[in-house]
Parts: C-alpha cells; sequence; structure tokens
C-alpha cells in the first residue's frame, strides 16, 4: 500500500507515531492527506507464512487453516 500511495505521489508514513486507538489496534500506514470527508486513508496488513514454525501443524493437516487462523480477531 505504501508504494502505491507514494508512486501516486500521495505522502504516507509508515506505522504512524501518535496513532492509537482505544481498542490497542494499530494501523500499518496513514496517508498524510485527507482522503475522504477530511479523514485520512489508513491500512493493517497481515502476512503469515504456511512454513513458519507455529503454523506448520496446522497447514500439514489441512489446505488454508493457516490463513483461516491468520483472519480470526486478536483476542
Amino acid at each position: 500500500m505504501w508504494l502505491l500511495f507514494s508512486a501516486a505521489g500521495i505522502p504516507v508514513s509508515i506505522e504512524p507515531a501518535g496513532f492509537s486507538r482505544t481498542d490497542g489496534k494499530r494501523p500499518d500506514g496513514m496517508t498524510l492527506i485527507p482522503w475522504r470527508a477530511g479523514k485520512p486513508a489508513v491500512w493493517a496488513v497481515t502476512v503469515v507464512c504456511t512454513s513458519a514454525i507455529s503454523y506448520l501443524n496446522s497447514s500439514a493437516r489441512e489446505a488454508g487453516a493457516t490463513a483461516e487462523f491468520a483472519k480470526r480477531p486478536n483476542m
């Protein structure tokens, strides 16, 4: 996302400082200029590796198991 916005000439910040939410979540990036309705665009990215030790057992048992695990909300 950062690369796309940057290529379009839109200033962005990766893991912006001082941007906090009450639920403990933190975005991975945020545009530095307003995007829509005067608010910046923010994004979060989750990347999982099916061959990581923490996912290896579930990946070996069932196709897509790692992706299903990764999309669950953090508790």
